[in-house]
């Protein structure tokens, strides 16, 4: 893919506030991204106009878009919408589970423990739940979930080893793979929607 191209610079941007190196409510200029890019602003402003349509850029003063911030609000709507999409994907996966996917689960867990790096740690939890809906079979639902699990923009960066938050997820996402693992999936159902709801708490 072009590097120059606006669904390229897109991309990078969309990975950059995901990750918060671009911060909520930071104000984005078509000058500074073109010179950051090297390119001219033509695709600079496609790309920003995607993001704005897409719900990642909103108008700032004059002719400046800013990052959104979510408001508590969006995020009880977003959890909501969370919680219909991926609790389906989880009821649909849970019979038709297997070992190998609890195995992955498993291991994609311990990963998650020890990893450090902020991108990784957003790719692998991710991949974790991926691990625990795809046997569902829903591709479309599937889609869906990815698409609003990311919106979120969890501060991955803030998620270190030893920070409490961190230890909170670690005993949800424990209790969740438990269930996962015993194929009671009324107790995975609970056990997910405790880890959406401290997305509103947190």
């Amino acid at each position: 893919m072009d590097p120059n191209s606006p669904t390229e610079i897109a991309d990078r941007l969309r990975a950059d506030i995901r990750s918060g190196h671009i911060a909520a409510g930071a104000v984005v200029q078509q000058e500074d991204l073109a010179a950051r890019f090297g390119v001219s602003r033509q695709p600079v402003r496609l790309a920003m106009e995607s993001l704005r349509a897409a719900g990642w850029l909103e108008p700032g003063r004059g002719r400046s878009l800013k990052v959104v911030e979510m408001s508590a609000e969006a995020l009880r709507d977003l959890v909501a919408v969370r919680r219909l999409v991926e609790g389906e994907a989880l009821a649909l996966a849970m019979p038709r589970r297997s070992d190998l996917d609890v195995l992955e689960a498993t291991h994609l867990q311990e990963r998650i423990e020890v990893e450090t790096e902020p991108q990784a740690l957003e790719e692998l939890d991710a991949a974790f739940h991926t691990v625990l809906y795809r046997a569902g079979g829903n591709r479309r639902l599937l889609a869906l979930v990815d698409e609003v699990r990311r919106e979120d923009r969890r501060p991955y960066h803030e998620q270190q080893p030893d920070a409490e938050i961190r230890a909170v997820w670690t005993r949800q996402h424990r209790a969740l793979l438990d269930a996962f693992r015993a194929g009671d999936a009324a107790r995975a159902e609970a056990a997910l929607d405790t880890h959406l709801t401290h997305l509103i708490e947190r």
